[in-house]
């Protein structure tokens, strides 16, 4: 009897009885091989277009709230019992969330992010229990602030205090004049007066009477002229029964009123020492201001002051010449 060698890897049914091409062998296995390389390839080539986008803030994901902090410079006077707020909680809560925040790559944890812009929409979606939408992008310091100060001078959403207070608070934490100027698309000028109100007005009575929306760049400055000489009439006004519990804009008519009243005007007012005694009574008129140092309490102070008044009003021309511009 005949014998007839079969390769396993021909087919049975072949009509062949040659000895198979080797570059024929292992065809299957090689088609297999491929397809799974050709699979990873694709897989890699996904992930680096997906981590493209992300870089570039061109992809919308969902994230945890909990892994989100908020920007490094605090723009704004956080308000979440509002209207505003809660219309926002609601329409969140109604029809989703429209519009994505900003976030970045946490630059000390990799887990966590850092918002540019977007805090209110993040707290709704925290005080809901739901994720927040957001799109992750790859920034400097520089470049999240300039992006934080662009979204709210875009959105109308800051108040004039509260532009003023960003402008402060980006200053304190090292950023140059240019930076500033960028972040809140202002000029020199502008960017002058915003810090000199912030400067000029504590920063616990800014907090105390809140963004007031209404109250506009005017009153502001005209509110922190007014309040020179005025800290016990400022401590009056805080203290009073429901003064905190007012809208901000009542909040900050209750002192505008109180510090322009015609009754404060010529009033005495008094700066303490540090033990708290009234070291310097300061009485303020319509055309002037008068001095009375207590010599009894602060021996030769009154000499020191006169020896240093040329230098005193110089450093206040430098400050007058820089809030002109």
């Amino acid at each position: 009897m005949m014998s007839r060698k079969i390769d396993l890897l021909t087919p049975l049914n072949s009509e062949s009885e040659e000895t198979p091409n080797p570059e024929r062998t292992g065809t299957g296995a090689v088609r297999l091989f491929g397809r799974s390389l050709d699979k990873l390839a694709r897989e890699v080539a996904d992930a680096d277009e997906l981590r493209s986008q992300l870089a570039g803030g061109t992809q919308v994901i969902e994230l945890e709230t909990a892994i989100i902090e908020r920007a490094p410079v605090a723009d704004r006077l956080t308000q979440t019992e509002d209207d505003a707020f809660r219309a926002l909680v609601k329409s969140i809560q109604d029809h989703g969330q429209q519009v994505p925040i900003l976030v970045r790559p946490h630059p000390k944890n990799p887990e966590r992010y850092q918002v540019a812009y977007g805090h209110r929409r993040l707290a709704a979606a925290t005080e809901l229990g739901r994720k927040v939408r957001a799109v992750i992008r790859t920034m400097t310091d520089t470049e999240l602030v300039i992006a934080q100060g662009k979204e709210n001078t875009e959105r109308r959403d800051l108040s004039f205090i509260e532009r003023a207070l960003f402008a402060r608070n980006l200053e304190d934490a090292g950023f140059d004049r240019g930076t500033v100027i960028a972040a809140l698309s202002v000029d020199k000028a502008e960017a002058t007066r915003l810090l000199g109100v912030a400067r000029s007005i504590p920063g616990e009575l800014i907090h105390a009477i809140g963004p007031a929306p209404k109250a506009g760049r005017p009153r502001w400055m005209e509110l922190s002229e007014l309040l020179k000489g005025r800290g016990a009439i400022v401590k009056r006004v805080l203290a009073e029964p429901g003064f905190l519990q007012a809208d901000t804009d009542d909040r900050f008519s209750k002192l505008f009123a109180a510090l322009s009243s015609p009754n404060t005007k010529g009033k005495v007012s008094a700066w303490l020492d540090p033990q708290g005694r009234p070291v310097v009574k300061i009485e303020r008129g319509a055309t002037k201001t008068q001095l009375t140092v207590d010599e009894k309490l602060a021996p030769q102070f009154g000499a020191y002051l006169e020896d240093n008044l040329n230098e005193l009003y110089s450093a206040f021309s430098r400050r007058q010449s820089e809030e002109r511009g």
